[in-house]
């Protein structure tokens, strides 16, 4: 996990001073890691007693609205659990894009426990995004996470919601090297002396948050990054892809469509995840095959999008 950090922030560097505004001579990107193995637990066996993907299988399930919604249901949970923790960042983002509801909310509330801090960041994000103020408590508790980025998000979630329980967190923060004293914060005290003075830990925290930050609330983590050091005007066109999902143009619809072949995984998964709001179940055969294009981020938008145009 440790190199795993020291990739991604060595190629978020980069991109931050991009997004400042800086002149950059030339940009190393790292390798895309091969996506590991779906857990044993979900995955289905072949003949030969080989792991199949279920998002894979899925893809190739008969396009009928019920068969679908099955199909995109299998492969979000898939995703949840998956042993590769982009697939589960990019599960759980997926998931919030169908809002506040009271079978998605637990499932994402159980990644706040997971053993990568990447995904419990997601997870406190999309809470806070989601206004799920039933989570409340297990933010709480989130404050105390031994990842800086995961208490800073937390805390910033339950600012959102009207809880201020994680002020020190952010006195913190925005302190810095200054430091703050316990007696200055009026609420509860959270120590994050530890963390943000730990070379990876804040590391870790400045690239999630610079992320974050460029790329809004729906967020794809880290994994955009390189993506968007490779094409530089994505983040435009996914931006615009999710503005489209508003709209009830009929020209604007045939664009997203058109949009799920762009070459960026970004905009095909930005565009997928649109379909979900402004199509309808006409869409499903378009998105079923979204399912299996490898990037998570474009299969697990693409199943989410499909379990929204099937909730009529």
């Amino acid at each position: 996990m440790a190199r795993k950090i020291v990739k991604r922030t060595v190629v978020t560097g980069g991109i931050i001073f991009l997004l400042a505004g800086l002149c950059l001579a030339e940009i190393s990107l790292a390798q895309q890691r091969p996506a590991s193995p779906v857990s044993a637990g979900v995955a289905q066996q072949s003949p030969a007693s080989e792991r199949r993907d279920p998002c894979s299988a899925s893809a190739s399930s008969p396009g009928n609205p019920a068969e679908a919604r099955a199909a995109a249901w299998t492969c979000l949970r898939d995703g949840l659990s998956n042993k590769d923790t982009d697939h589960r960042v990019q599960a759980v983002y997926a998931l919030g894009t169908l809002g506040v509801q009271s079978d998605i909310v637990p499932m994402i509330e159980a990644r706040l426990q997971d053993k990568d801090s990447l995904v419990r960041q997601a997870a406190a994000k999309i809470l806070g995004d989601l206004q799920a103020s039933q989570s409340i408590p297990n933010l709480h508790t989130a404050l105390d996470d031994k990842s800086a980025a995961v208490s800073y998000t937390a805390a910033q979630a339950l600012w959102h919601m009207g809880d201020q329980s994680g002020t020190s967190i952010l006195a913190q923060v925005l302190a810095g090297e200054r430091g703050v004293s316990p007696g200055l914060i009026h609420t509860e005290w959270h120590d994050m002396h530890e963390q943000l003075h730990n070379p990876t830990s804040l590391a870790e925290f400045s690239a999630v948050e610079a992320a974050g930050a460029f790329l809004g609330p729906a967020g794809f983590g880290l994994a955009a990054i390189e993506e968007l050091a490779r094409d530089k005007t994505a983040g435009a066109r996914a931006a615009s892809a999710t503005m489209l999902g508003s709209g009830t143009d009929s020209g604007d619809r045939k664009i997203l469509e058109q949009a799920l072949n762009d070459k960026s995984w970004l905009v095909r998964a930005a565009a997928a995840e649109a379909l979900g709001h402004a199509g309808d179940q006409s869409d499903i055969d378009k998105l079923l095959p979204m399912m299996d294009k490898g990037r998570p981020a474009v299969r697990y938008k693409a199943a989410a999008a499909i379990v929204r145009l099937t909730a009529q």
